[in-house]
């Protein structure tokens, strides 16, 4: 997803185009369920959700994608053999990311860290999303209401995975204990109509010492 995007050109409206056809979030999402079913995967609904689009952590996203605006991409493919989800998001922008849309990915991105060096065996995943939580507001990035939608960070820190892409122990509001092979996402995310959405996600083990990284990706934001 993220090297259609980088190999792509910009109209002068910020359109993008690739091999001289717009580069629209479903052609991106065909692409990624193309590539995952080549690799034994499933992933019939990948988010490509750029611009306010992205504002909704559940919008998979539709239309043009266009430069200089923050995109998400949410992956959560299926392993065809064993039944077992992954799950990973980066939050990328084709060009030039303005001075806000770099302090939100930083924001973010201080916030996923945060959550990290938090998740071990025996932690209270209510009291790591609050620790999230807070540290968002420290840095000026209110939760709450604004143009008729929410804006902030206004869902979990993160959630189980398994055979299910959603499934128990909850890093959330709800005071959930995290057990030593507990595998869990770990996906803060702020969103602002105004700037645009940003979330950051990979898959760890739990384990009695602190969290062991599954995901293998680079955190880039310009591309």
């Amino acid at each position: 997803a993220a090297d259609l995007i980088r190999r792509s050109r910009p109209l002068r409206d910020g359109r993008l185009r690739l091999g001289g056809a717009p580069l629209t979030s479903e052609r991106v999402q065909a692409e990624v369920r193309r590539e995952a079913a080549r690799r034994g995967f499933e992933c019939p609904h990948p988010i490509v959700a750029g611009g306010i689009q992205g504002c909704d952590p559940h919008e998979r996203g539709a239309g043009p994608l266009r430069a200089n605006e923050l995109i998400i991409l949410d992956i959560f493919p299926r392993d065809l053999a064993s039944g077992y989800h992954g799950d990973l998001t980066r939050t990328v922008v084709k060009g030039r990311a303005s001075e806000a849309q770099r302090r939100l990915h930083d924001a973010v991105r201080r916030g996923h860290a945060l959550a990290m060096s938090l998740v071990r065996a025996g932690a209270d995943g209510g009291r790591i999303h609050a620790r999230v939580h807070a540290l968002f507001g420290s840095l000026g990035y209110r939760t709450g209401a604004a143009g008729g939608r929410y804006e902030g960070f206004f869902h979990g820190t993160g959630h189980g995975l398994g055979l299910e892409v959603h499934e128990a122990p909850r890093i959330s509001r709800v005071p959930q204990k995290l057990r030593a092979g507990h595998v869990v996402t770990v996906e803060p995310g702020l969103y602002y109509a105004a700037v645009g959405g940003v979330r950051i996600e990979d898959v760890v083990l739990v384990r009695r010492g602190g969290a062991e990284r599954l995901s293998r990706c680079a955190v880039p934001l310009e591309i």
